[in-house]
């Protein structure tokens, strides 16, 4: 889909580049001269020959070398496009709060929602503030709307009844946390670059690590790689081993990964399997919501009681499973099936609402099971 994509923008403006209105209608072979500036005051020209075609590469490849050697600077057109791209994601983000309904992912929501505008209108403040010539450190910028950007996946490792809303404190109090090689600028009365340091580098490199391996293995593994993406694209100067500072360009396509992202959450891609059993079902939507970090405590205490109670079942990453034959009577696999169907309830319990739970798993029998006191 992307191949297709780009094919199609190279068929519209494949043929045209951005130069100079004082330089000639000829455009050199890229390596050969300086990369390519475009600006507010480019103009586009048309050359009627590709100037890949001898080496026989395809459009879409010729496109891709091409607009990675363009140079941005900060101006009215880098701040339309970071605005322009700031709408849509909040357009897809509200139009994915349906499904943290009856959740207590509302922090972790609110917090995309501020990382997200953070992001996008620092940007289009930098391309501004270029364009009216007024000096301000860029990076300075970047980096305090940079740090929001891990405030959402502390905000869902916090929510967990019933400290679920006083955990969102312990989020802003951590993002200050993270501003301070910002502050200390401030302090000495500079206006210079940020420099936090490689072992600060090295917390934020395990900061991305953490994020990726909370939600990789989860349904929306492709959107967590794009934040990670985004999140390495926007850090890359602290980090241990880089030296580059951000650009422009760089912060655009981190805007785009985040939009990615975002759009795929919000769509519900990849979709997931309707054959489900309500076990399975309550079990992979947690999952896929929570993040690893409580599904592995949940996965934990519901094996403990399978043993405990010898249902003969396990619960794998992927769902339920039998593991053993312990008993062919309805009674006693009813029995099974009303003490998983309360175990599971009891833990979810702390993370969802009854309305989340009856839509997916049915409301057991009255009788005791023995895991009424059960908890993650």
């Amino acid at each position: 889909m992307c191949k297709r994509i780009i094919e199609k923008f190279c068929l519209i403006a494949g043929p045209y580049l951005a130069v100079q209105p004082n330089q000639s209608g000829t455009i050199g072979l890229i390596g050969t001269v300086p990369p390519l500036q475009v600006t507010s005051d480019s103009r586009f020209v048309r050359i009627e020959r590709d100037p890949f075609a001898s080496v026989g590469l395809p459009r879409w490849m010729t496109a891709l070398f091409l607009l990675a050697q363009l140079e941005l600077d900060p101006g009215r057109l880098t701040a339309a496009v970071n605005a322009l791209l700031g709408l849509a994601g909040v357009v897809l983000l509200w139009r994915g709060r349906q499904a943290i309904q009856g959740t207590t992912l509302v922090g972790p929501w609110l917090w995309t929602m501020v990382a997200w505008i953070a992001l996008c209108g620092t940007e289009a403040a930098i391309g501004m503030l270029h364009w009216y010539e007024i000096s301000l450190p860029d990076d300075q910028l970047r980096y305090l709307a940079t740090m929001t950007l891990f405030c959402p996946q502390l905000s869902q490792v916090g929510s967990k009844r019933p400290n679920s809303l006083l955990w969102q404190l312990v989020v802003a109090s951590f993002w200050l946390v993270l501003c301070v090689p910002v502050f200390q600028v401030w302090s000495a009365g500079s206006s210079g670059h940020v420099n936090p340091g490689w072992i600060w580098g090295t917390f934020l490199a395990v900061l991305i690590l953490a994020g990726l391996l909370n939600n990789g293995p989860t349904r929306f593994a492709v959107s967590a790689i794009c934040l990670a993406g985004a999140q390495v694209l926007m850090t890359y100067h602290y980090l241990p081993w880089a030296t580059a500072e951000v650009t422009v360009k760089g912060a655009l396509l981190a805007i785009g990964l985040g939009l990615v992202g975002i759009g795929l959450v919000s769509l519900g891609w990849p979709g997931r399997s309707e054959n489900l059993r309500p076990e399975d079902r309550a079990w992979l939507d947690f999952r896929d919501s929570f993040g690893g970090f409580w599904a592995a405590k949940v996965l934990f205490r519901v094996n403990d009681s399978a043993v405990r109670f010898e249902w003969g079942l396990c619960l794998s990453w992927t769902g339920f499973f039998q593991v053993e034959i312990v008993g062919s009577h309805p009674e006693f696999r009813d029995g099974v099936r009303e003490g998983l169907v309360t175990c599971m309830r009891k833990l979810l319990s702390d993370f969802v609402d009854e309305a989340w739970l009856d839509e997916r798993l049915p409301r057991p029998s009255k009788q005791k099971t023995g895991l009424e006191d059960l908890e993650v």
